[in-house]
């Protein structure tokens, strides 16, 4: 399959790159210009003696250049994928050249080498003793951290978050290095968060999101103290909020669900010193949502691009959790657009899965969810409405409600979005066939 313009430009690791890359389709910049059934390729004349090489495996999409780019997709594999879709007469088919060809199945052999390896039963043992010694010693820290931040939350809770007003952002900052310490970064980012949202963030109801993310990490230090008596699915989950990670390659030992998953929504941004790429995943067959998250540091670019409003034929493999969402991809082919037919829920069907999801796994933060019907209220833009004229709150960070109230002109709209059992936050949106991702879509 090839992407439209616009989807094509969703992959861009930045809006310099989109704007460079669209610059760049124009077939005067190009030579030996070819495609194959899995690849299109061409050479970029830059500043030096030797054109750049770019080519594209069209499976993924994925991208490789000469350039000395470290933004990933550059803007020159970004500029022939345009000129492809643009121009599809300048690219006749022709078997690949060795440097594509070489190139293709060199990323062959590293997605056969994606699948598990098997080893001894003597070396398993041996790796689960010496990783329980170093979970054991990181365990006791975390208890004492978590103790600390108990009598943290007692007395923030006697005094009110409104007399903690005058002490500024440095009394978060130093309860969040506590945590730092007790290796419970995710917790450190959380209270930073909570500081940041009573004095930076502006935002309507902002004690009200902070009390709800303190009340939220009280109960996760109360799990911790009982996490022996948890379910294990339920132990993956609190382990995870504190820090925990799992291996990539112990993830794809996990049973994977095989369907044509469906990309509808991704966003992009920076955690401290890593960007990071969320897309959410609705598999059409099965129904069941995937968060697949992506990291990168300054300009590296993400490995696997994921084009919102398309869908492939994959097998994914999920995070142990009670609920889960989380995952990775082991394989990914056949790529198209997603199905017209993708049947959305409605709000009683959404509060019906949030009653579940929460019941299930109470730390749940957000839960994914694909809802029609929905328009966006002309009097007040904080709010849409569903079929039954129900009102549904937008989450105050949203920025784009005239955005939501001019692609709608009054009729309904199917919205992909995060609900956090009180707002939505809306992600995308379905209109005439066409799927807008708000990240790269909505200018800001």
């Amino acid at each position: 399959m090839t992407l439209d313009a616009n989807q094509i430009l969703a992959l861009a690791p930045d809006p310099a790159s989109a704007k460079a890359g669209s610059q760049l389709a124009v077939p005067r910049n190009w030579s030996n210009l070819g495609r194959s059934d899995v690849a299109l390729w061409g050479e970029c004349q830059g500043s030096g003696k030797t054109p750049y090489r770019t080519q594209i495996d069209l499976s993924g999409p994925a991208f490789k250049c000469t350039c000395p780019s470290r933004k990933f997709p550059c803007k020159h594999g970004l500029g022939l994928y345009l000129l492809r879709t643009s121009e599809p007469a300048l690219f006749d088919p022709s078997d690949e050249p060795a440097w594509v060809r070489d190139w293709l199945q060199g990323r062959q052999v590293r997605q056969e080498k994606k699948a598990p390896a098997d080893i001894t039963p003597e070396a398993a043992i041996a790796a689960a003793a010496q990783a329980r010694k170093r979970e054991e010693k990181r365990e006791d820290k975390v208890s004492a951290g978590l103790l600390e931040l108990q009598t943290w939350l007692h007395d923030l809770a006697r005094e009110g978050l409104a007399s903690v007003r005058s002490r500024g952002q440095g009394f978060w900052d130093a309860i969040a290095a506590r945590m730092a310490d007790a290796q419970a970064a995710p917790l450190a980012r959380r209270l930073r968060r909570a500081g940041s949202l009573l004095y930076q963030s502006g935002l309507r109801n902002a004690e009200g999101l902070a009390a709800n993310e303190l009340a939220s990490l009280y109960l996760l230090a109360r799990a911790w103290q009982r996490v022996g008596q948890l379910a294990p699915a339920l132990q993956a989950d609190v382990r995870a909020l504190l820090g925990w990670t799992l291996s990539q390659d112990d993830v794809l030992r996990q049973p994977a669900v095989t369907d044509q998953w469906c990309v509808l929504a991704q966003s992009t941004f920076d955690d401290e010193r890593l960007r990071v790429r969320a897309t959410w995943l609705l598999g059409a067959g099965t129904g069941r949502w995937a968060l697949h998250l992506q990291y990168a540091v300054g300009t590296q670019g993400f490995d696997v691009q994921l084009a919102p409003g398309t869908a492939f034929d994959g097998d994914l493999c999920f995070y142990p959790s009670a609920w889960p969402l989380r995952a990775q991809i082991r394989r990914q082919d056949d790529a198209g657009p997603v199905p017209a037919d993708l049947e959305p829920s409605g709000l009683d069907g959404l509060l019906d899965t949030y009653a579940d999801a929460l019941a299930a796994q109470p730390f749940l933060e957000r839960l994914p969810v694909l809802l029609g019907g929905l328009v966006p209220d002309e009097a007040n833009h904080g709010i849409v409405r569903d079929a039954q004229g129900r009102c549904i709150a937008l989450h105050p960070s949203f920025r784009h409600p005239l955005h939501l109230l001019a692609l709608s002109g009054g009729h309904p709209l199917t919205v992909c979005g995060e609900w956090d059992g009180r707002m939505l936050l809306p992600l995308s949106v379905r209109h005439e066939g066409r799927l807008y991702n708000i990240d790269s879509d909505f200018p800001s």
